[in-house]
């Protein structure tokens, strides 16, 4: 199922993108979800504490307020990894875009049915490429298997080799495993881990306080005292990194 958000505050262009990419959606034979925003700053609310939750985002660039190059910049730094197509009625921002690493800068009213296709596939190709980094699991009682991508884990936690892995802001799923096996999967994913029991995912590090770790789900998860300093080393590098990332 392809998760795809729509932001533009012309109510026709609205309308109008969703027949295309409709369409475009069944030609292909492609699931798809669409939702709907009619201001940058709404779309900013709803994705502020999960960022990536669209796997494709059709951006309006000429905006009320805040335009959508502004608003793309800022999901960028929330770390959105969404795939972004910018629709304007405009070519004055096209190479302001560059930065955002957009999958296209489309004109409204030079895009045809065929070039707006393509750019739609070129999108979903992106997304397909980025679900193959992918946790697998298996649970013992009834033999459910589970393919979660990395991006959506918070948090694993384990006991006694029942492992819960924590996604989606607020699911979870349980599997056998043992510690060892598990911080092997997760090399270089950018997961560490804080205490005996417990995996994070960086990236959902919100802040710490004495001996927890708060996430931007909304999830607390405890601080091994023989873990703290690591973290705080681990976490200070990834962030580093990131804003590096983030500013190149």
């Amino acid at each position: 199922m392809l998760k795809i958000f729509l932001c533009d505050d012309d109510q026709e262009a609205l309308a109008h993108y969703t027949r295309l990419i409709k369409k475009v959606a069944k030609k292909n034979k492609v699931e798809i979800t669409i939702s709907y925003f009619n201001s940058g700053e709404e779309l900013l609310f709803y994705l502020a504490d999960s960022p990536s939750q669209a796997d494709i985002i059709y951006l309006d660039i000429l905006m009320n307020k805040l335009n959508g190059l502004d608003i793309a910049k800022r999901l960028r730094v929330l770390g959105c990894n969404s795939e972004i197509i910018f629709l304007t009625t405009s070519q004055d921002y096209v190479f302001d875009a560059y930065d955002i690493t957009p999958v296209h800068y489309l004109i409204k009213s030079k895009t045809t049915a065929a070039k707006f296709e393509e750019v739609f596939i070129r999108a979903m190709n992106l997304v397909s490429k980025k679900e193959n980094d992918v946790f697998l699991c298996e649970s013992g009682k009834n033999n459910i298997r589970k393919i979660i991508p990395f991006k959506d884990i918070s948090f694993f936690e384990i006991w006694k080799r029942i492992v819960s892995v924590h996604y989606n802001s607020g699911e979870s799923f349980e599997f056998y495993s043992t510690m060892e096996q598990l911080e092997s999967q997760l090399i270089n994913k950018g997961f560490i881990r804080i205490h005996r029991s417990y995996i994070v995912n960086m990236f959902y590090i919100l802040q710490f306080q004495q001996n927890i770790v708060f996430l931007k789900t909304g999830e607390k998860v405890p601080i091994g005292a023989t873990y703290t300093k690591q973290l705080k080393q681990v976490f200070a590098d990834y962030i580093s990194r990131t804003s590096i990332h983030e500013c190149g």
